[in-house]
């Protein structure tokens, strides 16, 4: 007699929907703990240091990643008081020679001079810009009151394009933007639309609204082929946070990892998907292939935003803790 398929391995392969009842073993190992000011806000990895911005100071913090302390901080203007959770004031990205930091409050992105942790630049973009990525040449942001997308031009710290994605009766705070497979991804109302940086046009929009897939409400992730989208607290299908992969070669959604509670900040390194579970206090590995999740790694708390860099992965908890992670164990 042929051996039972299990219910799960069958669902995963006739449906793409991915989980694991099982107990996982444990993803990697917390390697240091570095304390910032508590509350919510932003996190990068780049430009040579690990940088996160408390919304409640306001401050900007670079950490050193030779030594896992606190080289600098920088007193970052806002004109509002931030919520206490996300998605907070604003959003951070480092590369092209800069670290850029949103400002929901007052339309604008500072640029921050990654050597001296100055502040050399205050730019005017969209209405309530939050979500901001980097790509080579460029900086995108997500402005979610427009709700539009910026291209800043890092050589002369101006707007040279601005890109609409949908009608204002359907901004919302929780929109994000991430670069990758030789595009540009942003979260609009229930999709992901695909701009190409060539014409600064949006070339496809990927529905996410149904309950199997969920609402794209958390971050995004991208590689060459893949583009990853986080539904956070948004409704999804079995009632659960899930996270969808998407084919960039197709725009199409080809795989749903569930079995997550809050699936909020994404990563891609070390041959994995890494997810922030901001209800479960953990962070789970899911294997990119199959989307089935391999690894847990508790760390108590509310991680919520998520980096890779340095040979390690950054948690940024908003009980006023950056963690760095070995994906070795």
């Amino acid at each position: 007699m042929k051996a039972a398929i299990p219910i799960a391995a069958l669902t995963c392969a006739l449906i793409g929907v991915c989980s694991s009842a099982a107990a996982l073993p444990r993803g990697g190992t917390i390697a240091a703990v570095i304390s910032i000011p508590d509350g919510t806000g932003a996190l990068a990895v780049g430009e040579g240091a690990v940088w996160a911005v408390s919304d409640g100071g306001p401050v900007l913090t670079r950490i050193d990643p030779d030594t896992n302390v606190v080289a600098a901080t920088t007193k970052v203007h806002l004109n509002e008081i931030c919520p206490a959770s996300p998605p907070g004031c604003g959003e951070a990205a480092a590369g092209e020679g800069g670290v850029w930091l949103t400002h929901l409050d007052d339309d604008t992105v500072t640029r921050v001079d990654p050597r001296t942790s100055d502040v050399v630049a205050t730019i005017k973009v969209g209405s309530r810009p939050i979500g901001v990525a980097t790509s080579p040449g460029a900086v995108w942001v997500a402005n979610s009151g427009d709700p539009s997308v910026s291209r800043i031009d890092p050589a002369t710290n101006r707007v040279v394009a601005t890109i609409r994605t949908g009608a204002p009766a359907v901004a919302t705070d929780r929109m994000a933007v991430t670069a990758g497979s030789g595009a540009v991804w942003v979260t609009g109302s229930n999709a992901v639309l695909r701009i190409d940086p060539t014409t600064n046009e949006i070339v496809s929009k990927i529905g996410l609204a149904s309950r199997r897939s969920g609402q794209p409400c958390g971050f995004l992730a991208a590689d060459e082929r893949t583009v990853w989208s986080a539904s956070a607290h948004c409704d999804a299908w079995s009632g659960h946070g899930v996270v969808t992969r998407l084919d960039a070669r197709t725009n199409r959604s080809t795989k749903i990892v569930s079995g997550l509670k809050a699936p909020i900040g994404l990563a891609l390194g070390f041959g994995s998907l890494w997810v922030d579970d901001l209800d479960a206090k953990a962070i789970d590995r899911v294997d990119p292939r199959t989307g089935r999740l391999v690894a847990r790694l508790p760390v108590g708390g509310y991680p919520v935003r998520l980096a890779i860099g340095f040979g390690s992965i950054w948690v940024r908890d908003d009980l006023g803790r950056v963690l760095r992670i070995n994906p070795a164990g």
